[in-house]
């Protein structure tokens, strides 16, 4: 059930650039994980609109991934490409690391598929859980914030 709402980013340069392949591929994994717990809430929603203007999606990349999201999704849903960097592996456990904590809790089942996606990522456990550690440590500040 997707309780989340999407709306249009908009920005001055209208963002005519394009997500690469490898993001989009992130991006679709961190759906997923955004989907753990079976449901998108408005928090999780919200840090994926956050990440497609980071990444400079434009209007259409948006649609994509939106429509995309609409639907409860698995990692098996979203194939990583061979040749991600070693920035690119961490940026993604990263990111997804954070977005388990966006509604301010972070289920057994949003730990699962953290670990099931680090190791489609290519990391070891041990690799793994200082990446962790550290985004959940920055969430839990930011929520110390607000």
């Amino acid at each position: 059930m997707l309780r989340g709402s999407f709306g249009k980013i908009s920005s001055i340069d209208e963002r005519d650039q394009r997500v690469t392949p490898n993001e989009i591929a992130i991006l679709k994994c961190l759906v997923a994980v955004a989907w753990a717990d079976g449901q998108l809430d408005r928090p999780e929603a919200g840090m994926i609109d956050g990440l497609l203007w980071a990444y400079g999606a434009n209007d259409a990349e948006e649609a994509e991934l939106r429509a995309f999201a609409k639907t409860r999704r698995t990692l098996k849903d979203s194939e990583l490409p061979d040749g991600l960097s070693d920035s690119e592996r961490e940026l993604a456990l990263a990111n997804a690391a954070l977005l388990t904590h966006a509604d301010g809790e972070q289920s057994p089942q949003e730990k699962r598929m953290l670990a099931e996606l680090a190791k489609k990522l290519g990391f070891s456990i041990e690799a793994a859980k200082p990446i962790i550690a550290s985004a959940r440590e920055r969430a839990q500040g930011l929520a110390s914030r607000i």
